[in-house]
């Protein structure tokens, strides 16, 4: 008669008792701190995320849940992607590996543990998350080595603040962050041990909320190497003449002249050498000079 009293106690604490996902503030519950969220999704039963009731999640759902809480077997639930109170707003913006301080906020304690999820969204974002990518994402609890929050019993019904370690390798435009509360107060067997109590059977109470943030990566700053400026250099027009050209490459020439043989000498003779203007305008603008090309004549006198 005692344990069936005291099995009745505590599932009229699990009726009463409550609890929400406040920062970063769940789907479910930011109509609460921004109003963009007021005329769409204003949910008055933000704080009965727990997947239909015990008895449902486990006798007919098998233990399974929707990822914001509601119950596993709703065809379009309220929440996720499709769902007519479903906005995807991020409602939070973290660094890469950043310590973060999620606050839950109870009406009643129903002991058990905490556990945080995460599930990037980038790689298709047409999509929303799943429990299956979720279960990939857990987290730790910072200065626990654990990735379970147990000090709920101490905080009896108030607003409970978690430090929680982000991953050193992921950053996200669009991850979806879960608070997962499992209940240590629902009558149960231990299947390893036998025993009989509060919270020891498998078949506990839960709580889920779900948000939208986003993750910044880690800035890395490139030292780019220095610009080089190579300035435009003009050359104006200028009248110059060939025959200029000409003895100043005579007077460079006759410098180290060589008497060219009789048989050199009727080679030469038998050249005839082109007409030459006698003055030639030229406007040259680029930063190279052409390549001269040497009369005939010129050439033949250089190699002999």
């Amino acid at each position: 008669m005692l344990k069936l009293l005291v099995f009745f106690f505590f599932c009229l604490i699990s009726i009463n008792g409550h609890g929400y996902l406040l920062e970063p503030i769940a789907r479910s519950s930011a109509w609460l701190v921004d109003p963009s969220f007021k005329d769409c999704c204003t949910y008055e039963g933000h704080m009965e995320m727990f997947c239909g009731g015990v008895g449902h999640q486990w006798n007919t759902n098998g233990g399974k849940c929707g990822i914001c809480g509601e119950p596993y077997d709703r065809a379009v639930k309220l929440f996720e992607k499709g769902g007519r109170k479903y906005l995807g707003k991020i409602v939070q913006t973290y660094k890469q590996g950043q310590q973060i301080d999620v606050k839950i906020k109870l009406s009643a304690n129903h002991q058990g543990y905490f556990e945080f999820r995460l599930c990037n969204l980038d790689t298709d974002p047409n999509s929303d998350a799943t429990q299956e990518c979720l279960d990939r994402g857990l987290l730790t609890v910072i200065d626990t080595n654990s990735t379970k929050y147990r000090d709920i019993t101490k905080h009896g019904s108030e607003m409970i603040t978690v430090h929680i370690q982000l991953p050193p390798n992921i950053a996200c435009q669009h991850c979806v962050f879960q608070w997962k509360y499992t209940t240590g107060n629902n009558w149960g067997k231990d299947p390893t041990t036998n025993k009989s109590g509060p919270g020891l059977g498998r078949e506990n109470e839960t709580f889920m909320g779900c948000s939208d943030i986003t993750i910044i990566g880690h800035t890395t700053t490139t030292t780019r190497p220095p610009k080089i400026i190579i300035s435009r250099t003009t050359i104006g027009t200028k009248k110059s003449t060939i025959s200029e050209a000409v003895n100043h490459w005579l007077i460079q020439t006759l410098t180290n002249w060589i008497k060219p043989t009789t048989k050199q000498r009727l080679i030469l003779s038998t050249i005839t050498l082109p007409t030459i203007p006698s003055t030639i305008t030229t406007t040259t603008t680029t930063t190279s000079r052409p390549s001269v090309r040497l009369p005939l004549w010129s050439a033949l006198l250089v190699a002999y």
